[in-house]
């Protein structure tokens, strides 16, 4: 016969390993859940990219063209392709879903959150999405009228619509590791040294075109040096910040 002493460990005892279970289990559905809505946010990105590059055999390459032209007017035999303002707008739309994900994956992987429920994965994702898509047309308005204000025309137009361009083939590159980051753990430092890699070539090409359209051949290194403080490295510090708030939920970004 049990005392009451130990019939009352005993029950204890079952009440923790019952817990455990139910925790393990609330686990693995949520894991479950998130890669079944990854994979639909991977099939959305892919079914885009491939319709994109399927309709349109000449638009990577045409992306790349204007990329590495240094010619502040088009040539007069200049190609335009159809709807092509829309397809990159589509491109940077998944631009920034695909450096969500990314973001989230890192996030996870480091333990900076612990996702409880679908509802915390998705609402994640679309703060981060949210930060980037601000930051973006930010870039876009700032750009804009510093060139209104301090360059002519054609520099203005030929800047935007390269860095246009440039995000718009990063929604073609960044699939793929964000594809292989989110599904193969066992990939995971690999993918992330190479993105890293990646988006720091991506600034350095933006700090390259635009000493090569505004400040090549002129005497001006110091305006070069404030304008990539003011316009590049600071909005990418407070994109940083903001990240660091998302993951900390603090009262503010400056703690």
């Amino acid at each position: 016969m049990l005392n009451i002493s130990e019939f009352n460990d005993v029950l204890s005892s079952d009440s923790i390993i019952t817990t455990a279970v139910d925790l393990v289990n609330n686990n693995i559905n949520i894991k479950s859940a998130a890669n079944n809505w990854g994979f639909i946010l991977f099939f959305i990105c892919f079914f885009i990219i491939v319709g994109i590059l399927s309709n349109r055999n000449k638009f990577l390459l045409h992306l790349f063209n204007r990329l590495y032209r240094n010619k502040e007017r088009n040539s007069m035999f200049y190609e335009t392709l159809t709807n092509e303002s829309f397809s990159k707008a589509l491109l940077c739309i998944l631009t920034i879903l695909l450096l969500s994900i990314i973001f989230y994956c890192y996030a996870i992987h480091e333990h900076f959150i612990t996702i409880t429920k679908l509802t915390d994965m998705l609402l994640f994702l679309g703060k981060i999405s949210l930060v980037l898509l601000i930051f973006f047309l930010y870039k876009l308005f700032t750009y804009s009228a510093i060139g209104a204000i301090f360059f002519n025309k054609e520099m203005k137009t030929q800047w935007n619509d390269d860095f246009f361009s440039l995000i718009s083939i990063n929604g073609i590159f960044l699939f793929l590791p964000a594809l292989i980051v989110f599904y193969v753990e066992t990939l995971y430092a690999f993918c992330l040294y190479f993105l890293v890699f990646y988006l720091i070539l991506n600034l350095f090409f933006i700090f390259y075109k635009i000493f090569s359209i505004f400040f090549y051949k002129k005497q001006h290194l110091l305006y070069f040096i404030l304008y990539l403080c003011a316009q590049e490295i600071i909005p990418l510090y407070l994109v940083y910040r903001g990240f660091v708030y998302l993951i900390e939920q603090k009262e503010t970004i400056w703690m």
